[in-house]
């Protein structure tokens, strides 16, 4: 069915009336190859995008997929409303993917209503659906297997990209039933009191500051914040573990400004007092041994027994922090923003040197500017992950080993230029040169009439020079050395483009000249900085 003509004022109405966020292609694209990377010997017979929008997912998918919006924004997709459409035949092996409309609960009724008919559903969520109160409510028979949190700025509303706090999700269907989380309210070492004049610790509830520890000497509302006194430890030993407790990016998962709930403080709670009586650590140090629970034991005087609060906070320790700092995931799934922020934690001490795993996106300029300036690279290795999903199967990923070291100095940033003198970025209607963004063959030059959907493609015109000079000068140029620096599908941005392209010019500047003739520089070298940090050793 052909998309209809409406105008601006129709468009903007039906973007507030159907919560219309589009989906950027790109990631699409990186939610379709997440769910081949977990199914890649299972097809589905036929996949279903129930929201289909601008067609930013089926687009990208083949001739088995059905596209329904009830107010389509791009051909070939259906007018339908989805919980109300029923295919009309049997769908065999289903896949349901997109990005349903949130408003009202509309994320969980496309969920259960796709649950109904789909053998996976892969869709993008509010970010409460992190929760264990959310999940509980999605049908019994789908399990989770697989959530990443979408990026900031992600969605298209109305020509704008806008934040949505949002995550992305795969479910699959089991023939038994899931059980219902436990979810606890109480802890021995605490109790909620309904004053303030009795609290010891309070904590914000709802809003911005969500999950933070508010001041004593200033009265809060009892219905923005939560009110907790000390039971089985003094209020200080309880205030000091509630310091280091990370509760706000659990309210980070809360609609709205972010919210937090007393279930998620107990559990948060629990985990901490769990793993400081254990002896596997999130951070170790060289030469550094986590203290076992019998060690942490003999220090409060109760020899074979787990301490229930500790018995000094973290800065009253003496003993000095350590010069070089690993930081492990413990066979968990960490993001490249996860890593950042805990490199940037790390470098608020006094560590010299850090070393860590990542997914290849940590190569991405945008990436390494976000990592403290003055810690350099200055090792990396190529190096595989092994992961443990929900099933306990093991899989393996692709990643990257990484050392950074403090020096005095401020490293100079990437520079993120989205354009050059030498051409412009344009529609493939203007383009003299398209390069494939996407993909296996990220990078690689067509002309415009060959290349395939806007989508996956980039298109740029020659400004200040010719079009064949500037595809010989693009055609130099080394894109393997960065498209594969992502965390699924290869890619390449226009930012890199610019950086490889403008770094390509200054080495042909630099052309040595001998005995009156050129030697040209190798083109191997295009793109690979002659100050790229030397490999790791295993």
């Amino acid at each position: 069915m052909p998309a209809r003509t409406i105008t601006t004022d129709t468009a903007a109405d039906n973007a507030r009336k159907f919560d219309q966020y589009y989906t950027p292609p790109d990631y699409a694209a990186h939610c379709i190859a997440m769910v081949n990377a977990l199914y890649p010997e299972q097809p589905f017979d036929n996949v279903v995008e129930p929201s289909a929008g601008s067609g930013s997912f089926s687009s990208q998918l083949g001739d088995n997929c059905i596209a329904l919006d009830i107010d389509p924004a791009a051909p070939g997709i259906e007018q339908a409303d989805y919980l109300r459409w029923q295919p009309a035949g049997d769908l065999g092996r289903c896949l349901v993917i997109g990005n349903p409309p949130f408003a009202n609960q509309a994320a969980l009724e496309f969920l259960n209503h796709a649950a109904q008919t789909a053998d996976v559903v892969a869709m993008i969520l509010p970010r409460t659906f992190s929760k264990v109160s959310q999940r509980d409510r999605v049908d019994r028979n789908f399990h989770l297997v697989y959530e990443e949190t979408v990026p900031a700025f992600a969605f298209d509303y109305r020509g704008q990209a806008v934040d949505k706090p949002c995550v992305f999700q795969i479910w699959e269907r089991r023939p038994e039933e899931r059980p219902i989380l436990t979810r606890k309210t109480r802890h021995p070492h605490f109790a909620r009191c309904k004053s303030q004049a009795d609290a010891d610790v309070v904590i914000r509830r709802v809003g911005a500051d969500a999950g933070r520890l508010k001041p004593l000497d200033r009265t809060w509302s009892p219905q923005s914040n939560i009110y907790l006194r000390a039971v089985e430890c003094t209020p200080d030993q309880l205030r000091a573990r509630f310091e280091q407790l990370d509760m706000t990016s659990a309210a980070r998962n809360g609609c709205g400004g972010g919210s937090i709930n007393l279930t998620e403080i107990v559990s948060l709670y629990a985990e901490a007092l769990e793993g400081e009586n254990t002896v596997h650590s999130i951070v170790s140090a060289d030469g550094h041994a986590s203290p076992g629970p019998n060690e942490e034991s003999k220090a409060t005087g109760q020899p074979g027994e787990k301490a229930p609060c500790p018995t000094h906070s973290p800065i009253e320790q003496t003993e000095p922090e350590p010069e070089h700092v690993w930081l492990n995931t413990g066979g968990r799934a960490a993001t490249t923003s996860d890593i950042v922020a805990r490199v940037n934690e790390t470098a608020k001490g006094t560590a010299k040197r850090v070393t860590f795993t990542a997914p290849p996106s940590i190569r991405k300029m945008s990436a390494q500017n976000r990592i403290d300036p003055h810690f350099h690279l200055v090792a990396e290795i190529d190096c595989a992950v092994e992961i443990v999903d929900t099933f306990g199967k093991k899989r393996t990923f692709a990643a990257v080993r990484q050392r950074w070291e403090r020096r005095s100095d401020r490293r100079t940033l990437h520079r993120l230029a989205s354009a050059h003198s030498d051409f412009e970025f344009c529609s493939r209607a203007d383009a003299d040169i398209a390069i494939q963004r996407v993909g296996a063959a990220a990078g690689r030059l067509k002309r415009p009439t060959d290349a395939g959907s806007d989508q996956s493609h980039t298109f740029v015109r020659a400004t200040g020079c010719t079009s064949e000079e500037l595809w010989a000068r693009l055609a130099a140029i080394d894109f393997d050395a960065v498209r594969h620096q992502t965390a699924a599908v290869p890619s390449i941005a226009k930012p890199e483009i610019v950086a490889l392209y403008d770094a390509a010019r200054r080495v042909a500047a630099a052309v040595l000249v001998t005995d009156g003739s050129a030697k040209r520089a190798d083109a191997e070298t295009i793109g690979r900085p002659s100050d790229r940090p030397s490999r790791l050793s295993d």
